[in-house]
């Protein structure tokens, strides 16, 4: 059982290797992103629509609250001339009168589905950004990690072929240097033999003015 165990675990441990590496994370976030805003657009026209239906509610509790102190006015005004007509003003009143507190309990349930449709709205809002920020950030450390595997990989695998090709490439420069430099030094050391004998004979030209005028003064 235990071997079992064992050779179960490993390759439970290597098909979550695979599906791992085979998983394209950054496309299921997207998928979530997007269920998210679905989400999110459907909440807002729930909410859109309860509180227009709200306000419509608070519209017609309004004309209602109006119509009940019109017939309750009209049936004091004709109270005393005739009095079924004013009781019929009075049914019309109570019948806005019951009007009026089914739509106040329906306002008041309609407030809470509001309430909780926008509390809906902020959580799915705020899940939908730290979703949206973490995925930025996961994709700035997956650039990077695959910028530095990259390097790794260079400095690794071919690291020694690519010091080997930098010192051969020294090499060669330095050779091509110092052929150089031997030749310049040939051409330099031409040049000052030159420049010896020119200057000997300068120098010999000067001594030889120098003696001439000295003989020129004896005489004198």
């Amino acid at each position: 059982m235990g071997i079992i165990n064992r050779i179960t675990t490993t390759l439970t441990a290597s098909v979550d290797k695979a599906v791992s590496q085979v998983e394209n994370h950054d496309a299921v976030i997207d998928v979530s992103i997007k269920d998210c805003r679905a989400a999110l657009a459907k909440a807002q026209v729930r909410y859109s629509r309860v509180k227009k239906d709200r306000e419509n509610l608070q519209s017609r509790l309004k004309e209602l609250q109006q119509m009940e102190v019109t017939w309750e006015n009209r049936a004091k005004s004709v109270a005393e001339q005739n009095e079924k007509m004013a009781l019929d003003c009075l049914h019309r009143k109570n019948i806005c009168k019951q009007r009026i507190v089914s739509i106040q309990q329906s306002l008041s349930q309609h407030e809470k589905l509001e309430q909780k449709v926008s509390a809906s709205i902020a959580k799915i809002e705020q899940r939908l950004s730290r979703i949206t920020q973490q995925r930025n950030m996961m994709r700035s450390r997956h650039s990077a990690a695959d910028a530095l595997r990259t390097i790794n990989s260079i400095e690794g695998s071919a690291g020694n072929d690519v010091d080997d090709t930098f010192e051969r490439w020294e090499m060669l420069i330095s050779e091509a240097e110092y052929e150089v430099g031997q030749e310049i030094e040939s051409i330099d050391l031409l040049d000052k033999s030159f420049c010896e004998k020119e200057d000997e004979e300068t120098l010999r030209a000067e001594l030889a003015a120098l003696m001439s005028n000295k003989e020129d003064e004896h005489h004198e």
